[in-house]
């Protein structure tokens, strides 16, 4: 049945099992009859998990009046090295004046000479030239090509530089070295000009594979449009993970460009030190705006951090942390930490408080895995007393008393010893850095 579905295709004097797209661009096409009917201007593909394969491909006749004509895989009879011959007569083939359906996924549209994201080695490339593997009486997109050889063969230049190059060093890298990135770690940046999205092909989960960090960087490695295309396109989890990792000028505007109910998506999804660090730059009314969209509990959670310096306890905390009541037992604990979901993932300390909220105590989890799964959470708590910082202490102070007791989070309270938040290191260390770049930035370089 599949052979019935799929014509058989005689790839005429083609030995090979791969062929670049390069090599197929303006190759004429005939008709069954021998006549000619165009050449070759695109290939479309059908997107899979993987690898896309061949489904269309889009012949163009005339000049300067072009016309552009769409015919199935199937009608394809051979393709050679010189040409293709396909199995309809010419009259029959459909030919318009213009061909752009962006719902479709083309070689030549949409990835030659775009740029994509290399999820494997956490960057941005431009395409040159795409690899195309022979299988199923299909052709199927293996790789894109990043190198200078891939442009060079584009611009049908290979033969007579090959001739140059070999003929000052036969050993060249050029000649012998292929940039060929597999196409299961690439992302497409195909931008649909009407809804101003990227068409996303590769699987988000490819994306999400990618430290925030790098995934940051990727983000500013794009033009504005093609940021803004990319962020709209992609889940909330991922948009989140990005929008920490970028600078404060990027991010504003990003949100200048989004929706209200998508700037407030992104507030409540993101932790709440980072949603502080970037409220408190912007204008107070803007500001107030976002708060006032914004749940009840969330808004005021934040705006009661926005009421600290940026350089005290309080303005560095985040409100996500763990804490439980003295008496819940350590089965309970762990039942409640394995079903909820964290903006980012937690530190590994959890607080102990009383009745009032007042902090009595710490564990963590290893602690919480060896213990009684029936014994209250107070009878893990670490023997030694848990340090604490309060609202009003300083960087220099929680800096200290991390670097101290060798703390990964410590907690802040206030007057009454009722926990507020914690601190982490990676808090201490993003408002050190920030110090010490800001500083760097003055020192002017002496003359010699």
């Amino acid at each position: 049945m599949a052979n019935q579905d799929k014509p058989e295709i005689t790839y005429g004097k083609i030995k090979q099992m791969f062929i670049y797209f390069s090599q197929l661009i303006d190759k004429p096409i005939f008709d069954k009859n021998g006549e000619w009917a165009g050449k070759l201007y695109d290939i479309i593909v059908q997107p899979s998990e993987v690898y896309p394969q061949s489904s269309h491909l889009i012949i163009r006749k005339s000049f300067p009046n072009r016309k552009y004509a769409v015919i199935k895989w199937t009608g394809i009879q051979e393709i050679d090295n010189k040409d293709i011959r396909i199995r309809l007569d010419k009259s029959e083939i459909p030919f318009e004046e213009i061909h752009n359906n962006k719902e479709e996924l083309t070689l030549r549209r949409d990835i030659l000479d775009q740029q994509v994201v290399d999820v494997y080695n956490h960057k941005v490339i431009r395409v040159n030239d795409i690899h195309l593997l022979f299988v199923d009486h299909c052709l199927m997109v293996a790789h894109v090509d990043i190198s200078t050889r891939g442009l060079i063969r584009r611009l049908r230049f290979e033969k007579p530089v090959d001739f140059l190059v070999k003929l000052f060093n036969r050993n060249a890298k050029y000649l012998k070295q292929e940039h060929l990135i597999s196409w299961k770690h690439i992302q497409p940046l195909s931008i649909n000009p009407v809804s101003m999205t990227i068409k996303i092909d590769v699987a988000q989960k490819n994306l999400r594979n990618i430290p925030a960090a790098d995934l940051g960087e990727i983000f500013l490695d794009l033009n504005a449009k093609d940021q803004m295309a990319l962020f709209k396109s992609l889940d909330i989890t991922t948009k989140a993970r990005i929008f920490i990792h970028i600078d404060f000028k990027t991010q504003k505007s990003l949100i200048e460009e989004l929706t209200s109910n998508e700037v407030v998506e992104i507030m409540n999804s993101i932790p709440s030190d980072e949603a502080t660090d970037f409220l408190e730059k912007l204008p107070a009314d803007t500001t107030h705006q976002i708060l006032s969209l914004m749940e009840n509990k969330q808004s005021k959670k934040l705006s009661q951090l926005l009421g600290y310096s940026s350089d005290s306890a309080g303005g560095l905390m985040t409100a996500e942390y763990l804490a439980f009541a003295k008496d819940t037992t350590v089965e309970a604990v762990l039942k409640q930490i394995k079903e909820r979901t964290f903006k980012v993932e937690p530190a590994q300390f959890i607080y102990i408080v009383d009745e009032n909220n007042q902090l009595i105590g710490s564990t963590n989890f290893r602690h919480l895995i060896l213990a009684n799964p029936q014994d209250p959470i107070q009878n893990a708590a670490f023997p030694r007393k848990t340090y604490s910082v309060h609202l009003d202490s300083s960087v220099k102070e929680v800096a200290y008393l991390m670097e101290k007791y060798k703390y990964y989070s410590i907690p802040v309270i206030d007057e009454n010893n009722i926990l507020q938040g914690i601190i982490t290191v990676d808090d201490i260390l993003s408002h050190v850095i920030a110090i010490a770049w800001r500083r760097l930035k003055k020192i002017k370089p002496v003359k010699t």
